[in-house]
């Protein structure tokens, strides 16, 4: 809608509603004459009445301008607003009242016709109200607001802020009462939503803090800039206020999470990117009714992966994982909650080493679609682990593609890193092992599955990420320990990374690797004055900051290219695809006996090199 048709929009509305107003007005002072008088009004009244209706009406309608009836949105009314409308009619009563006084009933209406036509202006106000409210009222409750409870400032006063407002009005158990709403939409600024204030606009969220001696901000606005989200939270902390935010969209949309069941405002909330732009018809084709498998379910990529793919809507959904406890974290903070009433949902505790359960697992379900996100990922414990690293990571990989190609699988997607790219760690190079493994089977003759790689950044808040590990430093006091002041990370959110890796995997004809568009590299020293920040906590006063060295394997900046591949667009903005020239030299069944030889002897120093032979890209550190 253009700006001057909202403004003429707008005036219309407030002459409907000014015109309609009057009419109330103007039949509830009629009435209160008739009844006054049994419906038989002397002559001489009936006289004072038309002398007195212009100015009477007039002077109701006023007040309840100043009372704030015109810019309240109609079909929210609760308690406050009904008190709000009683005190414009009473006032108006009282005047009236004042002037039969002052001027000895003389050209101003009887009493008893005052106090009647307050009562049926009330009654008849209200009950407009109520019936504009009435289809989207729950019940008594949802009319009370709370007694004693922490003010809270609600920040968008859209249908996110709006409905969060009603939650906590209703759930006072949540000890919350929103005093004001801000918003950075001037239209909306002063008027009232369930009876709360737009106070002003989100610039100015100290003073309004003050005003209303608020304690708490919660940010309503999920689909904002990741940008303005920064901007808010920390004109929230610079006012005192303890800063919250609903839950994610896709939460809300899933049914996974409700408007009131709020957190902290979060590092992946300010490091975290805008929302991602997904072709969903691609996905649904490609998972819509299918069998699908997800290794690895219970970790922090897998289960977000098994979360959306189930809004996807597959015909089996397999979930498998070696730890039992990652499965039962699965059935109970995912699959529980997860709306897929079409979906037949399979868990099962199962390491993928044990070719003999794999081979079962596929004769009994027949993936159709497979995603591995099963591996060791942790840089430092693999640095002295070499063979745990290589089994798990790369020759599991070999041997799931082999087993996915002889079941005829439609495509299998390995969830790679960025650690690959010139790997200096082993935890990196094993997964470069796993993307060549693929590139083999891919190859292989009678091979109709289509492989392929996605990588990705640091997943924010994943298991033995930099995050965990910061916040359970900031709990026991500090220090937190930084690599490096100049060390540098990519960070992307787990909705974000899967969501893309989704995207990937309907782009690939079989043997590519995707790269997602990770932005801006971050520097971890301000990730942890961040988080210092968050926690309401000051970098050398309550919290130290402590630098203990680059570990073995680590680099200093992370790479999203390897020189030798070619980088290509995709469809979609924020996947890249990268094209290796072809190695005619290299032999995965070579490697593969080499390692296995060198394995058993379990020297690192010897593997690493063994490594090197294959990946001449891979500098380790010995």
């Amino acid at each position: 809608m253009s700006r001057n048709r909202l403004v003429r929009y707008l005036n219309l509305r407030s002459l409907a509603l000014i015109l309609f107003y009057s009419i109330i007005s103007l039949a509830s002072y009629w009435a209160a004459y008739e009844l006054r008088f049994d419906f038989n009004v002397p002559e001489n009244h009936g006289v004072d009445r038309i002398n007195t209706l212009t100015w009477v009406v007039g002077l109701q309608l006023m007040l309840l301008i100043a009372s704030g009836q015109f810019n309240s949105i109609l079909s929210y009314f609760r308690l406050p607003d009904a008190l709000r409308l009683f005190s414009g009619l009473f006032a108006n009563a009282l005047i009236l009242i004042s002037m039969w006084y002052i001027y000895k009933g003389q050209n101003v209406p009887p009493r008893a016709v005052i106090l009647t036509y307050f009562l049926i202006s009330f009654l008849a106000f209200a009950s407009f109200r109520v019936l504009m409210r009435v289809k989207s009222s729950r019940g008594i409750e949802d009319w009370l607001t709370m007694d004693s409870a922490e003010n809270v400032i609600i920040i968008g006063a859209g249908e996110i802020g709006a409905g969060l407002c009603s939650d906590l009005m209703n759930k006072t158990r949540l000890g919350m009462r929103p005093v004001a709403f801000l918003d950075d939409d001037l239209k909306k600024v002063g008027r009232y939503v369930h009876g709360v204030l737009v106070a002003d606009t989100v610039d100015e969220i100290s003073t309004v803090a003050k005003l209303y001696s608020a304690t708490k901000a919660v940010i309503a606005f999920p689909s904002a800039s990741v940008k303005r989200m920064r901007q808010v939270a920390e004109l929230a902390r610079n006012a005192g206020l303890a800063v919250d935010t609903v839950p994610a969209l896709t939460d809300l949309v899933s049914g996974r999470a409700e408007l009131s069941q709020l957190r902290p405002i979060q590092l992946e909330d300010l490091l975290g990117r805008d929302t991602v732009d997904l072709n969903s018809d691609d996905i649904r084709n490609m998972l819509a009714g299918k069998r699908v498998l997800v290794t690895g379910a219970g970790g922090s990529i897998g289960s977000e992966l098994v979360a959306q793919i189930l809004s996807y809507a597959p015909a089996e959904l397999l979930c498998i994982d070696q730890a039992e406890i990652a499965i039962f974290d699965l059935q109970q903070n995912v699959l529980k909650s997860a709306a897929a009433p079409t979906t037949k949902i399979i868990t099962r505790v199962i390491d993928i080493l044990n070719e003999a359960q794999l081979v079962h697992i596929f004769n009994q379900h027949r993936p159709e679609v497979i995603f591995h996100a099963a591996a060791h990922k942790h840089v430092n414990l693999m640095e002295d682990q070499p063979v745990e690293a290589l089994h798990n990571n790369f020759i599991a990989t070999k041997q799931l593609a082999r087993i996915a190609s002889q079941h005829s699988v439609e495509r299998l997607i390995l969830i790679s890193s960025d650690k690959a790219i010139n790997p200096t760690s082993v935890m990196g190079v094993s997964k470069r092992l796993a993307e060549l493994a693929l590139g083999a089977q891919q190859s292989a003759s009678g091979n109709q599955t289509k492989f392929m790689a996605v990588r990705f950044g640091n997943v924010l808040g994943s298991s033995g990420s930099v995050i965990p590990i910061f916040r359970k430093q900031i709990a026991a006091g500090g220090p937190i320990t930084v690599t490096d002041p100049d060390v540098t990370r990519f960070f992307m959110t787990v909705e974000e990374a899967v969501g893309l890796g989704l995207q990937s995997a309907t782009q690939g004809s079989g043997g590519e690797i995707f790269v997602l568009d990770m932005g801006e590299s971050v520097k971890i020293i301000d990730v942890a004055r961040q988080m210092i920040a968050l926690s309401g906590l000051r970098e050398n006063t309550d919290i130290d900051i402590e630098f203990i060295g680059l570990q073995p394997g680590e680099k200093l900046y992370e790479e999203v290219q390897h020189l030798s591949e070619e980088l290509k667009a995709t469809r979609h903005a924020r996947v890249m695809r990268f094209v290796a020239p072809q190695n005619t030299t290299f032999d995965i069944e070579q490697l593969c006996s080499e390692l296995e030889a060198v394995m058993q002897r379990s020297d690192v120093r010897e593997i690493k090199q063994a490594i090197q032979k294959y990946v001449p890209e891979y500098t380790p550190s010995v």
